[in-house]
């Protein structure tokens, strides 16, 4: 009788049972929705390793909302240190990480609480004229023409240039810097991101040389006079938390309002409860950011342990698909259909210690622009004659969504 061979890529502890040879993003990619590709996870075991979770490496997958939510809590066993970061920093030749992302408590905490002032409701309330002001920059070119790309046209460019007003940084370089991001997190090969990577790093070395002169906005102002136990930030820890605001701050709105203006598009239903509703709108954001949570997060296994059953090793990778979390039936009856009156909340923005630190922002951009696309325009929807596009991978991303409507008198 033959002898079955195990897959180089299976660790020893990990059984057989337990083995998925499949890529996971080629597996989202399967449909034309991912987050319904996605969801069919659901249906298999709640903890498996598949053999390519993310540019080729074999991990855990964790595939249900309560497990997710133990391992963002459990940041004792599931941490955020080390993991992929490593070999982002390798690529890039650093020895700092990105933060606050990628460290632990107590650490995190202290750099958490420096940043935090800058991302409360009232502090993002400040920011609400800007933000509309933005909105409205961007619709005019289009408003009259009966239609857009919305990606193209306004999904990538709205939270990007507010990023960069944040962050001090020009915005006639918007454009480079999307690239930059999209080659990084998605380049055709490993050369390819580690190119963007270093090209991203030496753009924010020269803004950083630029904010130690004068820093360019309340944000920059903060953490260029930051003290942690007396001490001001160094060069790697000022870096590590640009970093980790330039990857941020120009992936994962665009890809949720993508997302949601093609429900609102595909569902006129839903579109008009909308209109009738206006004061359930931020309700039916948080109901919009469960159903479109576009990132897949990962954690080390910090020791070896049993968890739920499934024997883990120290340093083993550890995957969380948020947008699977988001379809749960167990978590939320009736999953892939919004119901803003729904009571459970949201994982979109995580849980635990690393509670994502520009959650009100993001809740507030979305709001504003569904806002002002719902004031303005009746009938939003696809043409017949079109087809979306979009992408898998540790996001879900749309990448071209053509829209046409009727303008309101």
């Amino acid at each position: 009788m033959a002898t079955q061979t195990r897959p180089a890529w299976a660790p020893e502890h990990v059984p057989d049972k337990l083995l998925w040879d499949h890529s996971l993003t080629e597996y989202n990619s399967e449909l034309d929705d991912p987050f319904m590709a996605a969801s069919r996870l659901l249906d298999g075991p709640p903890i498996f390793f598949a053999r390519d979770t993310a540019q080729g490496r074999p991990a855990w997958v964790l595939a249900r909302h309560a497990l997710i939510s133990e391992a963002f809590i459990d940041w004792e066993r599931f941490s955020s240190e080390g993991g992929m970061a490593v070999m982002l920093m390798q690529m890039l030749g650093v020895d700092w990480t990105f933060n606050p992302v990628n460290i632990d408590p107590p650490k995190h905490t202290a750099y958490r609480k420096l940043l935090l002032p800058h991302f409360t409701p009232k502090a993002v309330g400040h920011m609400e004229q800007g933000v509309r002001e933005t909105c409205d920059e961007l619709i005019a070119p289009f408003a009259e023409k009966g239609g857009c790309d919305f990606v193209k046209d306004f999904a990538v460019p709205f939270p990007s240039v507010i990023f960069l007003r944040l962050m001090g940084m020009p915005q006639d370089m918007m454009q480079q810097f999307f690239t930059w991001e999209q080659n990084l997190l998605r380049g055709k090969n490993i050369e390819e991101m580690v190119v963007a990577g270093r090209e991203i790093l030496e753009y924010l070395k020269l803004h950083l040389e630029k904010q130690k002169k004068k820093p360019a906005t309340p944000l920059m102002e903060a953490i260029m006079s930051a003290r942690i136990d007396g001490k001001p930030l160094n060069d790697g820890e000022i870096l590590g938390m640009f970093y980790t605001f330039y990857t941020g701050g120009l992936d994962t709105v665009y890809g949720t309002l993508g997302w949601s203006m093609r429900y609102i598009a595909t569902h006129p239903e839903f579109q008009q409860w909308l209109r009738d509703n206006p004061d359930k709108l931020n309700k039916a954001v948080d109901e919009l950011l469960r159903m479109f949570s576009v990132v897949m997060t990962q954690r080390r296994v910090s020791e070896d342990m049993t968890f739920h059953g499934v024997q883990m090793k120290q340093d083993d990778l550890v995957f969380l698909p948020i947008f699977v979390a988001g379809r749960d039936p167990e978590a939320y009856p009736d999953p892939h259909v919004a119901d803003p009156d729904r009571k459970q909340t949201m994982l979109a923005f995580a849980t635990g210690p690393h509670l994502c630190l520009g959650l009100h922002l993001a809740r507030r951009e979305i709001r504003i622009a569904l806002e002002s696309f719902l004031a303005r325009f009746d009938n939003i929807h696809i043409p017949d004659d079109v087809q979306y596009q979009f992408h898998a991978g540790p996001t879900l991303n749309v990448d071209s969504l053509p829209l046409a409507w009727t303008k309101k008198d």
